[in-house]
């Protein structure tokens, strides 16, 4: 009969069985798209395509340790430093970065930065405290598995913040022409249903938009409901 510490530790190991499966799902899917995000964090800019590859690969390869049981214990400190590294980048976002990106899609796209710093500090206490039962079942020391965790932590700490800094380095004094896009450029203020989906943009002038219409090629709807033009803003 399986003790209750033996069933908390499968069921963490299937919590992120589910979570990496679904959110490494969710990058291939829309690889292109996640490529672009990475590449918009201020942190990962000059890292962005080795970054997208290594997360999905080492996401992939701790669901796959997480599912034997002889492989269980490697794969829930592949998932631990996994989600300190996310903890710890979210931090870095939030409190020293020029500006917070765009949340990345996937299961966690409704919520904001600092529910995604919640999320993964409950994540981490979690498949710490999965590691030290797991320990204790397999009779390793739990000082010397407490010393590695907090060790892992360091290095995922120092190498988040020398991703940050050399980062900026490269984008600034050694840029390849790597771009960086304005956060919220478009905004949506209201929406006007045309009742048909016939309509397209025939042009505009001044705050008045013309559609023409492909069953009435010969008609046009102009409407200044659409535009409001601000001299003031305007980049011209």
């Amino acid at each position: 009969m399986k003790t209750l510490k033996s069933r908390f530790v499968e069921y963490v190991s299937y919590f992120f069985i589910l979570l990496f499966c679904y959110a490494s799902i969710s990058k291939i899917m829309d690889f292109e798209n996640f490529q672009v995000q990475v590449a918009q964090s201020p942190l990962l800019s000059a890292y962005a395509i080795w970054a997208t590859y290594g997360v999905l690969i080492f996401e992939l390869l701790v669901c796959f340790l997480l599912i034997f049981d002889k492989s269980r214990f490697a794969g829930l400190i592949g998932a631990y430093a996994m989600m300190v590294l996310f903890t710890i980048y979210i931090f870095l976002i939030l409190h020293f970065s020029d500006f917070v990106p765009c949340s990345c899609g996937g299961i966690l796209e409704k919520m904001d930065w600092n529910t995604h710093l919640i999320f993964n500090l409950i994540c981490v206490i979690a498949v710490a405290i999965a590691l030290l039962m797991t320990a204790e079942r397999r009779k390793i020391n739990r000082g010397k598995i407490s010393l590695i965790l907090i060790l892992i932590a360091v290095v995922c700490m120092v190498i988040m913040v020398f991703l940050h800094k050399r980062s900026e380095d490269i984008l600034q004094r050694d840029n390849g022409f790597q771009r960086r896009f304005l956060q919220h450029a478009i905004s949506k203020e209201s929406d006007y249903d045309l009742k048909l989906n016939s309509y397209y943009i025939a042009g505009f002038y001044s705050d008045t938009l013309f559609l023409g219409n492909y069953t009435a090629p010969f008609f046009t709807n102009k409407n200044d409901r659409f535009l409001r033009f601000n001299p003031a803003t305007s980049p011209t």
